[in-house]
């Protein structure tokens, strides 16, 4: 009987220091001040030179082929990131300019020559930024976004050169309250800390206040810059066991600890997690130029914009697996068309949009997760009137999608969506017009070997 109360005793003391740290609640914790950049840059380049004389028998005189053909191509891409998150600042910046270049030529004999051409330069910058009043989260937010795209076509056969641009810009102005944190990192801890604890290391509970500090650290050590992955990885693992073992929280002599101390650390973390609700208000003018440099008379789409938006937005990790999202959204927006291609086209048009959307995620485990979303929307376009009755549509959408990890060898994921739009809800004379689709995705990997 001693021996029965004894093993019951020691299994609800397992139970329960497995359930302690499953409890904690993920919406307490707050990222710390972090900063993060990174600098990419990306280049790639192939291309061919062929030439070939033949002497063709068929012929009489014998005919010959002479056929001499290069094709050169190649891309490039520098991308810069900046993300900061403090009391005051969230912001996140991001700018890119990418670049393509294809030539093709080709001389013979027998065939038109062809000698085309295309350079193309992308540019691109957007950057948001909200700064935080008081700790009750009031804020006010600016988001500049510029676009610029070159282009520059030559093709010989048809003796058509031209080049286009268009760019756009707008900049959202507003403000609201309520703040939206990351919570992976938390979460992280908490698998970390229950990896531990099922592979018999953990040496005492952890309180929810080293929790905290422990999730300070990981949030820390994945902001730090490294040139060398490998001596990144080291340098994250050093810090973390050193934590451990200086609070006495695991016991590091088995090589069950450090095994599962680098799985959790590289698989536990992949999984975003949002915790907050906020509000927003924001107002946004936008401008955007398309042009045409060839002989035409039409060759120029100019036009001003400016967008009302009320939005709605809530992230509630339920529990350690349960996600639960939604936000509402509602918009107002009016474009002026100063110039256009299209001589019929009209001069202004206005467009109100309004959605709900919801989602619910289930995350099991550090690699397998599944969700399932749905959205219904209403929108209205007209041409002569802010609201035309007339020109109500409707649309719903549902989507979901999942990735099972049953093992290193064996791996499932999918995905489906289904989508049905109504046009012209209040107008009798379009009752038949609508669109919907399904389309779905399902993968399987299994390695034999």
């Amino acid at each position: 009987m001693k021996h029965l109360s004894l093993l019951f005793c020691l299994l609800l003391t397992n139970l329960f220091s497995f359930s302690q740290v499953e409890n904690f609640d993920l919406s307490k914790y707050k990222l710390p001040d972090i900063k993060r950049q990174q600098l990419d840059f990306s280049f790639q380049s192939n291309g061919y030179n062929s030439s070939q004389f033949l002497i063709s028998e068929g012929f009489y005189p014998p005919d010959t082929l002479r056929n001499e053909s290069s094709s050169f191509q190649g891309d490039y891409n520098l991308g810069y990131s900046f993300y900061r998150n403090s009391q005051r600042i969230q912001s996140a910046l991001y700018a890119s300019i990418y670049g393509y270049y294809n030539k093709t030529n080709r001389e013979n004999n027998w065939y038109n020559p062809v000698d085309d051409s295309n350079f193309r330069n992308d540019l691109s910058f957007n950057y948001d930024l909200k700064y935080f009043f008081t700790p009750t989260n009031w804020f006010v937010t600016a988001a500049p976004q510029f676009d610029i795209d070159i282009n520059n076509y030559k093709y010989l056969q048809s003796e058509n050169n031209w080049k286009d641009l268009t760019a756009s810009s707008s900049l959202a102005l507003g403000g609201g309250f309520g703040r939206i944190e990351q919570v992976q990192d938390f979460r992280h801890a908490i698998l970390m800390i229950q990896e531990f604890d099922k592979r018999g290391v953990l040496k005492r509970n952890i309180s929810e206040a080293e929790m905290v500090e422990f999730s300070t650290l990981i949030s820390q050590l994945k902001n730090k810059r490294f040139f060398d992955s490998r001596k990144q990885k080291e340098a994250e693992l050093v810090a973390i066991d050193s934590f451990l073992v200086n609070k006495g929280i695991v016991d590091e002599k088995s090589i069950k600890y450090f095994t599962g101390l680098e799985d959790i650390w590289v698989f536990g973390g992949l999984q975003i997690r949002e915790s907050g609700k906020q509000v927003l208000f924001s107002i946004t003018p936008g401008y955007y130029l398309g042009k045409i440099y060839d002989d035409s008379e039409n060759n120029t789409n100019e036009n001003i914009s400016i967008q009302y938006r009320l939005s709605y937005v809530s992230k509630n990790p339920i529990s350690l697996k349960w996600q639960g999202n939604y936000d509402f959204n509602i918009s107002h927006g009016y474009l002026n068309r100063l110039q256009q291609q299209n001589i019929n086209g009209v001069d202004k048009s206005y467009e109100t949009r309004a959605f709900a959307k919801g989602q619910v995620g289930y995350y099991p485990n550090t690699r397998t997760y599944f969700d399932l979303s749905g959205m219904l929307a209403l929108f209205n376009l007209s041409d002569e009137n802010i609201l035309d009755k007339e020109k109500f549509s409707a649309g719903l959408r549902i989507v979901t999608s999942g990735y099972y990890y049953i093992s290193e060898k064996l791996r499932l994921g999918y995905s489906a969506g289904f989508e049905r739009n109504k046009y012209g809800i209040f107008n009798n004379d379009v009752e038949n017009t609508y669109y919907k689709t399904f389309n779905y995705n399902l993968n399987l990997n299994y390695a034999i070997f």
